[in-house]
């Protein structure tokens, strides 16, 4: 630990595209309460690959340029997104323009997991104005009656 106020970290944030495949839904297996539990299915296509691979080699020639001794480098991926993927209609996703899933009327997906991909920076502040579009919305469908997914009154 006294080598620590020496060391440097570098990350990159890689927009890795958002494949069919890639999607969270219900598994065989149930939980202690008997509800199926969440099956993740997630991977990586070349692209994804050779583009974190190039964001290492730059990362590893800059620490060294700068005149490190010892290179540590770690795959870490944060902010993982699409689980819950917004979408023109319920073929291609779970929730629309609004958050709103197509499947159960004003229920509303509030999180990163609804973007379809990330893009290269940390998504919180996208996260915040799609949450806060959706809030004005759900107020707005309070003061004027509920809607399906669809935008028919109930």
């Amino acid at each position: 630990m006294r080598d620590y106020v020496h060391w440097a970290t570098l990350g990159a944030l890689c927009e890795l595209l958002p494949l069919p495949g890639n999607r969270v839904t219900l598994s065989q297996e149930k939980d202690r309460y008997g509800l199926p539990v969440a099956h993740f299915s997630y991977s990586q296509c070349d692209n994804d690959r050779m583009l974190i691979r190039a964001a290492r080699t730059v990362m590893e020639d800059v620490l060294r340029a700068a005149g490190a001794t010892e290179v540590i480098t770690i795959n870490r991926y944060a902010h993982l997104v699409g689980g819950c993927r917004m979408a023109a209609g319920p073929e291609n996703g779970v929730v629309d323009a609004d958050l709103r899933t197509f499947a159960v009327p004003n229920l509303l997906v509030t999180d990163g997991s609804v973007l379809p991909t990330q893009g290269s920076a940390n998504p919180a502040l996208t996260i915040m104005a799609l949450v806060d579009r959706a809030a004005g919305r759900l107020a707005a469908g309070a003061r004027g009656g509920l809607r399906s997914p669809a935008g028919a009154r109930r």
